[in-house]
């Protein structure tokens, strides 16, 4: 008798505290997302290679995870070199001239898509007659190396 006293305290205990924190739950407002307008960018310029700029959505690359938008003139070559981590790019506006090594570089339009692995040694131009902006990610901080991939 007494053990079922016992579990019909913890049962009754456990529906309470359940109750408890749906409620909690329930009175937590919603998480608020990022709305920026394209005029309210903040272009900085980028450390990397002169005359391109960028605009950092979240993260910070020179630390860790980021997102953020590239903008660089057309004419700008970007030599072949590589990065530690995984890097994503998506183009917006402009002509890419992208190339893996060893490979013939592919013009890449707006809405073409790259996925560079870390360690890959990869080049990309910036066709001349307009400048080219792309969206760039990675799970870690941005680093431009040249040279053997480790």
């Amino acid at each position: 008798m007494r053990s079922v006293c016992i579990v019909a305290v913890v049962v009754g205990t456990a529906f309470a505290a359940g109750t408890v924190i749906r409620g909690q739950a329930a009175k937590t407002p919603p998480a608020k997302g990022t709305i920026v307008a394209a005029s309210d960018l903040k272009w900085i310029d980028n450390p990397s290679f002169k005359g391109a700029q960028q605009a950092i959505l979240w993260g910070d690359p020179a630390k860790g995870a980021y997102g953020v938008l590239k903008k660089v003139p057309g004419g700008t070559v970007l030599p072949m070199h590589w990065h530690t981590a995984t890097t994503r790019v998506v183009d917006i506006a402009g002509t890419i001239a992208f190339n893996f090594e060893g490979s013939p570089a592919k013009d890449l339009g707006p809405q073409s898509y790259v996925s560079v692995p870390g360690g890959a040694k990869h080049g990309a131009t910036c066709k001349a007659g307009a400048d080219c902006v792309y969206f760039e990610t990675s799970t870690a901080a941005y680093d431009m190396k040249t040279g053997d991939a480790k």
